[in-house]
């Protein structure tokens, strides 16, 4: 995960820019102790705060189990607030001490100061590259750079580390890359992360999903796609055939997987997810990877998967750098119905180029045999593109067989103009049959 900007600066100079950075909108808020004799900082005193709570309460006192709700954790973070306060003859209003005992209770016991954002639900991504540097995005525009967050590295390594251990993930020098995902207040998150030593500081990458996740007819009504598309995308659904959903990152692709996926309720499905983004219907099947010390990867699941008695098997998501997790996927004859999502582009010619050395590379000893096997396991490809800030239906597409060829052609049967993804003329070579 690179750092943006046009940062090419030597790693010693790179480190003190992130210092000067981190060091602004972060000065520090006075209040007056013990009869105006000694001055506190505002961070200072939560951490003082923090610190006589955790004394306190430890991680595992009868008092802190029995604290179950906010509510409860609330009520004893107020009396460590009024001792210290009492102590250290700190005087402050309502509203600030209100706004402290927040902020003590989003640090002890929630994700500290990217809460408010986690808890907005018109936040889609919240992307930060070291303590100075946070963004965030509101729906499917561009990320907006917020102001200063956290105090230095390590509150941040305290708060991305509280993001690993609720997800079941292990961060550490062997293992500086992860790719996991969590459910925050409703929402399916992923996260991806790169540390030290891969990294000279700590950069994480959060997607956030609706809390509700919509239906077909709900895309229909928010201009995702047209009704003639849903149409047609509901009877590919209900075939027999197997389908690629392809896109690019955080352009709709898992959320019209998840919404594909609660059409089958009626099949046995098992897929395998890089970071549980997906919403799945009632009794299906979900291998993540684990990410621990002799964890288990995104392919070995996949094979774990393949073994699995299944109608359907679903995988989120395919990535071009990884040929060798979709061996099994291609070889296997007795595998069920396949669906993919792929990281890719919408763009037709780039899309058949990478999806056949996507198989190719799969084992280059039976590069033509894989790529066969790609176009017969998914005959079908759905592409979702995000135009000008909004997430559309780009194209649905057939592998066609050619009398004169021994490759079928990309065929288009909607692609996206004027504002949707429309008919363009062409007929299906396939029968969908239910």
């Amino acid at each position: 995960m690179a750092h943006s900007g046009e940062n090419h600066l030597p790693d010693d100079l790179q480190v003190n820019a992130y210092r000067r950075d981190a060091d602004k909108g972060r000065e520090p808020q006075l209040v007056s102790a013990r009869q105006g004799t000694r001055m506190y900082s505002l961070a200072a005193l939560q951490e003082r705060i923090e610190a006589e709570f955790i004394d306190e309460y430890g991680e595992d006192s009868a008092a802190l189990r029995e604290a179950e709700t906010p509510t409860k954790r609330i009520k004893l973070i107020l009396e460590t607030v009024d001792y210290v306060l009492g102590v250290e003859a700190v005087v402050l209003s309502p509203e600030a001490k209100a706004d402290l005992i927040e902020r003590i209770h989003s640090n002890l016991f929630g994700y500290g100061a990217i809460d408010p954002y986690l808890l907005d639900t018109r936040v889609t991504t919240i992307a930060i590259h070291g303590a100075a540097h946070v963004s965030v995005r509101y729906g499917h525009g561009e990320l907006e750079h917020t102001e200063a967050m956290f105090e230095d590295e390590a509150q941040l390594r305290t708060i991305v580390g509280r993001l690993l251990r609720d997800a079941g993930a292990e961060a550490d020098e062997n293992m500086p890359i992860i790719e996991t995902g969590l459910t925050i207040a409703g929402r399916r998150m992923s996260l991806s992360l790169a540390a030290p030593p891969f990294s000279p500081y700590v950069h994480v990458d959060m997607r956030l999903h609706p809390p509700e996740m919509p239906t077909l007819d709900d895309l229909v009504a928010e201009g995702f796609m047209l009704p003639e598309a849903a149409k047609l995308l509901r009877d590919i659904v209900h075939s027999r055939y197997g389908f690629a959903i392809v896109g690019e990152s955080e352009s709709g692709k898992t959320t019209l997987l998840s919404v594909l996926a609660q059409l089958l309720t009626d099949q046995r499905m098992v897929a395998v997810e890089r970071s549980g983004e997906l919403r799945l219907p009632e009794g299906a099947v979900c291998l993540t990877p684990h990410w621990v010390p002799g964890g288990v990867t995104f392919g070995e699941q996949i094979e774990a998967a393949s073994r699995q008695a299944a109608d359907v098997l679903i995988l989120d998501e395919i990535r071009s750098d990884e040929p060798l997790t979709i061996l099994p996927l291609l070889t296997n004859d007795d595998l069920p119905r396949q669906i993919w999502a792929v990281r890719g582009v919408p763009d037709a010619k780039r899309l058949q180029s990478s999806m056949g050395m996507l198989a190719r590379r799969a084992d280059m000893s039976r590069s033509e045999a894989m790529v066969m096997a790609l176009y017969d396991r998914l005959p079908f490809v759905i592409t979702v593109h995000n135009i000008q800030g909004q997430l559309k239906l780009f194209s649905i597409a057939e592998w066609q067989s050619r009398a004169d060829s021994d490759y079928p052609d990309y065929v288009m049967i909607t692609q996206y103009r004027d504002g949707g993804s429309r008919p363009t003329g062409r007929s299906l070579a396939r029968w969908l049959d239910e």
